[in-house]
């Protein structure tokens, strides 16, 4: 790793020098100084430590970060990533915990303005920000971890995996087994990338002229992530006592439900994957650990922090700049519960 002691060598120039052009204070050095230096900085491929900046100088910037809830490991890992991604850029992160609901969500970024953040990344985005209106136009930044808002002209820059592609994914991997009737299993439809992901899925079975069953739970309750393990198992149970042996696989709209979609088939003595398949989305590490190890669609969780932290921080310097938006494919990870369909 390249030093300031090695971009004041090549420059011929003092430390001092160097860090006075890093901290923006060149107003009365030479043209010619201030080249040489920016040069050697460039040769190098420097790049200040920014935590250490920010120890020196006792002051740290901070963005937000919006989840539902860090109970799920998806998104335990997402701040994780983004807060790793923030310090490198000489940003601290604050973290709240929204439960999908839109009261809290202003509440948070009404808190979070107050302490001059302008900042915020919401990591799981519902399907309208009707509520974020009068923050953006007091100039909150807002990105959203996950597609394009609803709500016209409020959350136009975003990052996400492509949902639809990650579902059909999931959906083609069964299809490519032999399953012709398959279940998606979902919570209601009150985020974007649930949406998208059941489009996935259709759009899936509507090429191969396969069927769908679309389950989602009821309205009621915020869906913490053990009730998404549980309604995965509750799915389970119905649709295989409903629609087996004509419906022989499932997609968990996360991995999650896919995760409670296992221990439901479990408990009702159904045998994963030799009597039906199940596949999940996210990547979650339990994936890995659960009994069979669960096939999964994965996201590149640095590539997507990375990408919202950057959107973000462009839009609090440049906020007339047109939308931003970074897509990033998913990638099927094939393990233990996935077979062929029965004949």
């Amino acid at each position: 790793m390249k030093t300031i002691q090695d971009v004041a060598k090549l420059a011929n120039v003092s430390v001092s020098t160097v860090s006075n052009v890093l901290n923006g204070r060149e107003a009365r050095m030479r043209p010619e100084t201030l080249a040489r230096v920016q040069q050697a900085i460039a040769d190098l491929g420097f790049r200040p430590n920014q935590s250490a900046r920010m120890l020196k100088t006792g002051h740290m910037p901070m963005i937000g970060l919006m989840v539902p809830t860090v109970a799920n490991p998806y998104f335990g890992v997402l701040a994780r990533w983004v807060e790793a991604c923030a310090l490198e850029r000489g940003y601290g992160l604050l973290l709240c915990n929204t439960y999908r609901n839109p009261a809290h969500e202003r509440q948070y970024a009404e808190a979070l303005m107050a302490q001059g953040v302008r900042g915020v990344i919401l990591g799981s985005a519902l399907a309208a920000h009707e509520h974020l209106i009068p923050l953006v136009a007091q100039g909150l930044a807002a990105v959203s971890l996950d597609r394009a808002s609803s709500t016209d002209g409020l959350l136009r820059d975003f990052v996400s995996v492509d949902n639809r592609q990650a579902a059909a994914m999931a959906t083609d991997h069964l299809l490519a087994l032999g399953h012709r009737h398959i279940a998606f299993i979902s919570a209601p439809m009150q985020s974007m990338n649930r949406l998208a992901r059941q489009e996935g899925a259709q759009a899936a079975c509507d090429r191969a002229g396969a069927s769908l069953y679309v389950y989602t739970g009821t309205s009621d309750g915020d869906y913490t992530e053990t009730e998404m393990a549980e309604l995965g198992a509750r799915a389970a149970a119905a649709v295989h006592r409903d629609l087996y042996p004509q419906c022989t696989a499932f997609v968990g709209v996360n991995d999650m439900v896919a995760i409670g979609l296992l221990a439901g088939l479990r408990e009702a003595g159904v045998n994963v994957p030799q009597q039906v398949s199940v596949v999940g989305i996210d990547g979650i590490f339990l994936g890995e650990y659960v009994s069979p190890a669960l096939t999964t669609v994965g996201q590149p969780m640095r590539a997507l922090a990375a990408a919202a932290v950057d959107h973000v921080l462009t839009r609090m310097k440049e906020p007339g700049l047109p939308p931003q938006t970074s897509i990033f494919p998913p990638t099927l990870i094939e393990r233990g519960s996935t077979g062929p369909g029965l004949r």
